[in-house]
């Protein structure tokens, strides 16, 4: 159990936790980040900026009062929650999560995939607000409602946020780091910031967003079904009189939103509509028990369809006291149509297994994401006796498929050592045995790759003991070279071997010195290169006459070693 801090500041009017927690820092006095983030969370730094922070209950173990009670309080009064909270999502087939346990629903938020949280991790700050707020409460601090994802200025003040040192354009906000202003100078130029309003001109959407936005933090709503969320959206546009035949044309309100907010302020407002995806870009489906909608679609939806935050709770009320719930078809199907469903996505399941029955549960999840999802939440047996069966004849094809290459590594093996021999013991021209030419032998083709050399380590194993070295390639170049000089009746030089032979001077002066070899000599007796290089010690794998002296490689290219230190020094 920890230590209860000594005191920790209260949260002032609309605080965002890491203000709050910068504030701790000053008021503290500790010399670095990492002291404080240990004293309030017994860990090191981590990210403040996100809609939920993680760790509040470390935080609230340290408190004064009751866990519960404080990780609500902070979750209530200093994070973006009471905002997400009506998105996040509880089925109404089940019941939700007592309002006591917050902590499960901030938890929720961080979960979620990013194209339904929205932006966030950006700290903004009105200075007109923090001017205000320092003669008020004694100190300027930055506001959780100015955090919302799409906020782009201060709706009281009519002002835009800031992000970054007006001088300098220093970043505020730092991963694992607090924030020094507005109570301090800027970490990078040292200046105090002009707490004096900007005086720039808004737009007036963007000030209808952000007050929207701040109303409905305010409002702390409880948690909407999305069930019921999706069924207010759907009558509110078919009040609106977007309907085709029977169904809500969610098209034509997309392209009237989009016409009447204006592409501009979306475009500042919602990121994959400034990357233009607006293919899908209003959609009323399921993702993980919430609507299929990011933050910030959800705050422009409810400000164009309801106006204000508190008309939109007001509505949420009165569908939830009514119990008027008028779902989609295809969330209000009688058991029979649920049956056909089933038996529809079941099919696609089975059919995809058909195609291939090694699939697993996470390639099925990327391949029928939405049939995966309707299965994980009402068939879930079915989903998972099915795919299982499959996960086990994938394990089976795997190792068939070990087996096989096991097969072909030992055998493969097996044949590197004949195909060399053959190779080496060729009676014409010597050609050098490479791993290529020792490949290109075997009766089953095999690619030189990293991979392959993992998959087969018998056979590339066996073929780097069994290819050439370039020196025992010129020793059989030079045998062959005496052997055709005689046959033409050539004199027996070391200028005509090398010429012959294609093999460097300094290597055929070395080689026949070592193996005692005598040009005349061996040219007046029948040349046999297996049994004069066996007699020499010289294998497929000879190193050279001498490692420490001589380079790796013969050829026109060779040096010696101390030749080519000489030729660097000059």
């Amino acid at each position: 159990m920890p230590a209860k801090l000594l005191f920790f500041p209260p949260a002032f009017p609309d605080e965002a936790l890491i203000s709050r927690v910068s504030r701790y820092h000053l008021m503290s006095g500790n010399r670095t980040d990492q002291s404080t983030f240990i004293e309030l969370f017994g860990r090191a730094g981590f990210g403040l900026g996100a809609i939920v922070p993680p760790h509040i209950g470390e935080l609230a173990l340290r408190l004064p009062g009751e866990l519960d009670t404080n990780v609500a309080a902070i979750h209530r009064e200093s994070t973006l929650l009471p905002a997400f909270r009506p998105f996040l999502g509880r089925s109404s087939k089940s019941p939700s999560p007592t309002s006591d346990k917050e902590d499960g629903e901030g938890a929720g938020v961080s979960h979620l995939p990013r194209h339904v949280v929205g932006m966030s991790g950006e700290a903004k700050l009105c200075l007109s607000c923090a001017n205000d707020d320092e003669k008020l409460h004694g100190a300027g601090y930055w506001h959780r409602s100015h955090q919302i994802p799409g906020v782009t200025l201060c709706c009281k003040h009519q002002e835009a946020l800031i992000s970054s040192c007006p001088n300098c354009r220093y970043p505020f906000q730092h991963a694992n780091r607090l924030l020094s202003v507005p109570w301090g100078s800027c970490y990078q130029c040292k200046q105090r910031l002009n707490k004096a309003g900007q005086g720039q001109t808004v737009s007036e959407l963007e000030v209808a967003y952000a007050r929207y936005a701040h109303d409905l933090l305010q409002e702390n709503m409880a948690s909407v079904p999305p069930d019921i969320l999706m069924n207010m959206y759907r009558e509110k546009i078919r009040q609106r009189g977007y309907v085709r035949k029977s169904q809500i044309d969610l098209k034509s309100f997309q392209e009237a939103m989009i016409q009447n907010l204006g592409e501009p302020f979306i475009r500042k407002v919602d990121p994959a509509f400034s990357l233009n995806r607006t293919s899908t870009w209003l959609r009323l489906s399921y993702l993980q028990s919430a609507l299929d909608l990011p933050i910030t679609r959800h705050l422009l939806m409810g400000m164009h369809l309801f106006g204000t935050a508190s008309h939109f709770h007001i509505e949420v009320q009165a569908m939830q006291n009514a119990g008027h719930i008028t779902l989609r078809k295809k969330a209000t199907q009688s058991h029979a149509s649920q049956n056909m469903l089933r038996d529809e996505f079941r099919q696609k399941i089975t059919k995809e297994l058909k195609k291939n029955p090694a699939l697993s549960m996470e390639k099925l999840w990327k391949k029928q994401v939405r049939t995966m999802a309707w299965l994980f939440e009402h068939d879930n047996t079915w989903l998972n006796n099915t795919v299982t069966s499959g996960a086990s004849r994938e394990a089976d094809a795997l190792a068939s498929k070990i087996q096989a290459d096991d097969a072909l590594d030992r055998e493969g093996a097996r044949q590197i050592e004949e195909v060399s021999r053959k190779l080496f013991e060729q009676t014409d021209k010597p050609q050098r045995v490479t791993i290529s030419k020792i490949l290109a032998g075997l009766s089953k083709p095999v690619a030189s790759t990293a991979g392959n050399r993992e998959r087969y380590p018998l056979l590339f194993a066996a073929i780097d003991l069994c290819k050439e070295t370039a020196w025992c390639f010129s020793a059989r170049r030079i045998l062959w070279a005496l052997g055709e000089l005689d046959r033409f009746e050539e004199t027996i030089t070391i200028g005509n071997i090398v010429l012959r032979s294609a093999v460097g001077t300094r290597a055929v002066e070395e080689i026949l010195q070592f193996c005692g070899w005598d040009g005349e000599n061996l040219s007046k007796t029948t040349i046999n290169p297996k049994l004069l290089l066996a007699k020499a010690g010289i294998t497929r794998t000879w190193r050279g006459p001498s490692e420490n002296k001589l380079g790796a490689f013969a050829g026109r290219g060779y040096v010696s070693k101390g030749t080519r230190r000489k030729k660097l020094a000059i």
